[in-house]
C-alpha cells in the first residue's frame, strides 16, 4: 500500500510540473523575434515539500538532493537569443550527390561532367522562373527571390518572418574526372519593415535551402536520363546500309557490344535456332528449320520461323563501322544474301532489335 501511494504521489508531482512548464509562450512574432516568456527568471522557491504522514519508506533527505557547493549562476535571459527553427540539412542522400563538409559554404559534389554545369543551372532557372543578374560557365548570380512570389521563393528564409527576399550565388568551385562541386552563397537578404526593405544578416541556412532546390532539379534530370538509358539499352534502332566491305547490311548507331548482346534474343524471338557463335569473329550461326505440318506442330516444340528464309544454315556477321555497327547475312556456302532477300527479311529483324519485349 505504501509503495502504491509513493508511486501515485510522484506521478502527480511530475504531471503538475509538466503543466507548469507548458504555460510558457513559445509562439513566434512575424518579425522574427521569439516571443518567449521570461517570467521564469522571477520565480521564487515555494513552500517545502510535505511528505504524507503515512509514507514511511522514503526519507525527506533522499529527495532531490543538490550536490554540495552547487551555485546557480548566469541568470540573464537566454530565450530571446535562441531560434526555434529546426536544423537545415543538405539533401545529399540522392544518387550521385555527396556533401562537402569541409567547404566554407554549403557545397555538394554532383556526379557528371563539369561542362554540364551551365546546362543544369540554366534549366533550373528556367523551370523555376529564377531571375538572373549575371551568369557564365562557372558562376550564376540571381536577382531578388521574394517569399511573396509563387514557387521557389516561398520556401526560402525563416519560417516565422513575413516579407523577406534573398539573392544567391551558385558557383562551380571544383571538378575532377567524374564529378564537380557546386557551392551556394546567400549573397544578400532583406526584410520588409514598415513598408521599407531593410538589410538583414545572410546565413548558410538559407543558402542550404536554395542549394537543396537545385539538387532536387539535378536529381530529376538524372532520373529522366537514367530511364531513357534503360529504355535505349533494350531497344536498337536500325536501317538498311552497308558493311565495311560495301555490301548490303542492317546498320545501327549502337556499339558492337550492345548488338552482340542483343542478337541471341533476336534470333530466339524470330524462332531461328542458334547452332554456334564466335565472339572473336563477331559471328552467329543459325538454322532455319523445315516448316512443321499440322500434326507435327501438335507433337513437337518446333515453331515456324518469322522470316522468309528457305530451310538451311546461315550466319550473321556483326562488324564495326564508322557510324556504329553493321549486321550482314550469309548462307551455308558463305555466300552473301542478295540485296532483295536482305530487304525482304529486314522488317522482321528491325522490329525484333527494336522490341523491348525480348530479353537479353
Amino acid at each position: 500500500m505504501l509503495k502504491h501511494n509513493k508511486q501515485r504521489f510522484l506521478l502527480i508531482l511530475a504531471a503538475t510540473g509538466s503543466l507548469a512548464l507548458s504555460g510558457c509562450s513559445w509562439f513566434s512574432a512575424n518579425d522574427g523575434r521569439e516571443d518567449i516568456d521570461d517570467s521564469y527568471l522571477k520565480s521564487r522557491q515555494d513552500r517545502e515539500l510535505q511528505i504524507p504522514a503515512e509514507v514511511t519508506e522514503i526519507q525527506e533527505g533522499d529527495l532531490y538532493q543538490i550536490p554540495q557547493g552547487a551555485v546557480i549562476v548566469n541568470r540573464d535571459p537566454k530565450g530571446q537569443m535562441l531560434g526555434l527553427e529546426p536544423p537545415q540539412l543538405l539533401l545529399s542522400s540522392g544518387d550521385g550527390v555527396r556533401e562537402d563538409q569541409d567547404a566554407e559554404h554549403p557545397t555538394v559534389w554532383l556526379r557528371g561532367q563539369s561542362s554540364r554545369f551551365t546546362e543544369f543551372v540554366e534549366g533550373f532557372a528556367s523551370s523555376n522562373n529564377v531571375p538572373v543578374i549575371s551568369k557564365n560557365n562557372r558562376n550564376f548570380l540571381t536577382d531578388w527571390l521574394s517569399d511573396e512570389d509563387e514557387g521557389l521563393g516561398e520556401g526560402l528564409g525563416s519560417y516565422n518572418i513575413d516579407g523577406q527576399r534573398h539573392k544567391f550565388n551558385l558557383s562551380l568551385v571544383a571538378e575532377n574526372a567524374n564529378e564537380f562541386a557546386v557551392q551556394a552563397v546567400h549573397s544578400a537578404s532583406e526584410q520588409e519593415i514598415d513598408g521599407q526593405w531593410r538589410q538583414i544578416e545572410t546565413s548558410d541556412r538559407v543558402a542550404k535551402q536554395f542549394l537543396n532546390q537545385f539538387i532536387g532539379y539535378y536529381d530529376g534530370i538524372r532520373d529522366r536520363e537514367a530511364r531513357a538509358r534503360i529504355l535505349a539499352e533494350g531497344s536498337i534502332d536500325t536501317r538498311l546500309g552497308t558493311n565495311p566491305q560495301g555490301h548490303i547490311a542492317i546498320v545501327t548507331e549502337r556499339e558492337k557490344a550492345a548488338v552482340w548482346q542483343q542478337t541471341p534474343a533476336v534470333l530466339e524471338y524470330l524462332n531461328l535456332v542458334i547452332t554456334d557463335r564466335d565472339q572473336s569473329e563477331g559471328t552467329f550461326y543459325f538454322k532455319v528449320e523445315e516448316p512443321s505440318g499440322f500434326f507435327s506442330s501438335i507433337f513437337s516444340d518446333t515453331k515456324d520461323v518469322k522470316v522468309d528464309l528457305a530451310p538451311g544454315d546461315y550466319r550473321i556477321d556483326i562488324e564495326d563501322i564508322a557510324i556504329g555497327t553493321s549486321i550482314s547475312f550469309k548462307n551455308e556456302q558463305g555466300e552473301r544474301l542478295s540485296p532483295n532477300l536482305v530487304g525482304k527479311i529486314y522488317p522482321e529483324f528491325s522490329a525484333a532489335y527494336r522490341s523491348r519485349k525480348i530479353r537479353k
